[in-house]
């Protein structure tokens, strides 16, 4: 299946954000922690980058406390996925100079390519051309012009045929990327190559690190292939709609998702329809999330012979390190293979 998301991209910037070489003078931040932990593998040993988002929080939901502000004012390179992930940040932004990489682009035909033509640091604009996605208004639009939540989540409790219905939403607001092991080098690369004009001192170290990292991540991904193959037929289902790179990528059966938005507690006629399916059979599997609660997921699979399993998009519990991003990347499909290995 060809790639559906445009390759991570670096935005044009401006000569008056390169900054000098000296290392001590850069403040490398990322906004998310599985971000931070990509970044951490590409500046091993040359200088330690700087999470922004407390690991424990939601990028969904979570709001700046002045501390957090400073940071983002005094960094020097800002990494962040983008609107369509950390929303909340779309202002924020406009009160730092720091080279900002925006990192994820839904999608090549739409505003998002006038978007780019015209971002020089117009983080106001931007906040105004994306909106309406972080609301789900223009999800819901695309699928049955009506801004009423409830009447869309009935639109798609009539259709059980999950497996179609995201094929039709094809993930173009999925901003999970780095769930991809192929986007995780492409995002390292991008980081790269905004690091070096800043510390080229550290040119060499930066493009061994990255050197390292992307074979890691190519043995990973054959490694983890192997382990998924067996259970890739097993079909399941997850909290939110966030698994969709590494589900397209190792070509599991994903039947459905609880909720589009984790903030929005699913709809009794979407619930109904889950559980009719988890009723016919065809799901091994029920995934829940750390970061929300998990009574929807106990309350729907309660008396049927569905197992139950955790997933964490967000990497919460990795301790940040050069090899972290693999070692989370290894364990979130060990919990895929265990928890669907039982059916």
């Amino acid at each position: 299946m060809p790639k559906l998301f445009p390759c991570v991209r670096i935005l044009p910037l401006a000569a008056a954000l390169f900054f000098s070489a000296s290392v001590s003078a850069q403040s490398i931040v990322s906004s998310i922690k599985p971000i931070h932990l990509i970044a951490t593998a590409v500046t091993d040993g040359i200088v330690e980058p700087v999470q922004l988002i407390p690991s424990n929080a939601s990028p969904h939901t979570y709001s700046l406390k002045p501390s957090d502000m400073q940071v983002l004012t005094q960094a020097d390179v800002f990494f962040w996925i983008g609107p369509d992930m950390e929303q909340f940040l779309t202002r924020p932004l406009e009160r730092t100079s720091a080279q900002i990489v925006e990192l994820y682009h839904a999608d090549e035909h739409d505003d998002h390519a006038k978007h780019e033509d015209h971002h020089d640091h117009d983080h106001a604009k931007h906040e105004e051309d994306h909106d309406h996605d972080h609301d789900h208004a223009k999800h819901e639009e695309h699928h049955d012009h009506d801004h009423n939540h409830a009447k869309h989540e009935e639109h798609h409790d009539h259709d059980h045929d999950h497996a179609k219905h995201e094929e039709d939403h094809d993930h173009d607001h999925d901003a999970h990327i780095w769930l991809d092991p192929v986007n995780a080098i492409e995002i390292a690369q991008t980081m790269v190559n905004a690091l070096v004009p800043i510390m080229p001192d550290h040119e060499a170290a930066l493009k061994a690190n990255l050197e390292r990292f992307s074979a890691d991540v190519r043995q990973l991904d054959a490694e983890l292939s192997a382990t998924l193959a067996p259970v890739k037929d097993k079909g399941f289902y997850v909290f939110h709609d966030a698994y969709g790179h590494f589900v397209q990528h190792y070509q599991l059966n994903q039947l459905g998702y609880f909720t589009v938005d984790p903030a929005r507690q699913p709809g009794a006629r979407h619930l109904t329809a889950i559980r009719n399916q988890l009723q016919d059979g065809q799901v091994v599997c029920v995934f829940s999330e750390p970061q929300f609660t998990s009574a929807v997921v106990t309350s729907i699979t309660r008396g049927l012979d569905v197992g139950h399993g955790v997933l964490d998009p967000l990497a919460r519990d990795i301790t940040p390190s050069a090899t972290a991003y693999v070692d989370y990347l290894r364990d979130l499909a060990g919990q895929f293979s265990e928890c669907l290995a039982r059916g």
